[in-house]
């Protein structure tokens, strides 16, 4: 888990989001989080507390506008919220972005450290990754017992290179060295010691994504053969 820069235009406070905006109410009753954390607080009574809550919804929708736009359209990754659970109930309530997921970790993420709340991140994505390897998984033995699968690697090099690649699992850890010629699929041997040699599975996932199917990286004991991939193929 590696933090990454905000783009500009992301707000990264409440003040930072509503500014002049913000009620008095919420300046006077309310907290929120320290100078980076937006964490958003609007327990009170009464009209202090709702007014705190319209801003903490004001201030969530700024930063669903500002992720969506500069961070999840971009790159179509999957987006998890880590936040305190009214925050993150209140978040997915108003969020547009149709990469949000609707579980995530239940903690204010700058109360701990980086790796407690990957920690906790994995925890969330773990199940539906094993998940997700095990229906691929079935699904590459089904297809090569119909002839729409393989674990050669000139054969699904070739066929990568034709567009027939709908998945390629690819297995944790291996290299194979040399490079594929992305237009007609052929493999061209190295040796990996060279300083500049290509991994041909690298390639291989780099072809696959480009020519919109799937990749996903197995960890050796979950993967299918001994040649470190498998592919389902379109047709």
């Amino acid at each position: 888990l590696d933090e990454i820069d905000l783009a500009p235009g992301v707000p990264w406070t409440i003040t930072e989001a509503l500014g002049d905006e913000l009620t008095e109410p919420h300046l006077s009753g309310a907290s929120y989080g320290g100078a980076r954390a937006g964490v958003v607080s609007y327990h009170g009574h009464g009209g202090r507390k709702d007014e705190a809550k319209i801003d903490a919804e004001r201030f969530f929708r700024a930063v669903d506008r500002a992720v969506l736009e500069h961070h999840s359209r971009p790159s179509g990754l999957p987006l998890m919220v880590a936040a305190l659970s009214e925050n993150h109930h209140l978040f997915l309530q108003i969020s547009h972005n149709p990469f949000v997921m609707a579980d995530g970790p239940l903690i204010n993420p700058d109360a701990i450290p980086i790796e407690e709340l990957r920690e906790a991140a994995w925890a969330v994505v773990e199940p539906q990754y094993q998940a997700r390897l095990a229906a691929r998984a079935e699904e590459f033995a089904l297809a090569q017992s119909r002839g729409l699968g393989s674990s050669d690697l000139q054969e699904v090099a070739e066929a990568a290179a034709a567009g027939r690649v709908a998945t390629v699992l690819l297995e944790s850890g291996r290299q194979i060295p040399g490079h594929i010629d992305g237009s007609t699929g052929r493999i061209e041997a190295a040796d990996l010691n060279h300083p500049e040699v290509d991994d041909l599975l690298d390639d291989l996932a780099e072809l696959v994504e480009k020519m919109g199917g799937e990749v996903l990286v197995v960890p050796p004991e979950r993967m299918p053969g001994e040649t470190g991939l498998a592919a389902t193929y379109r047709y």
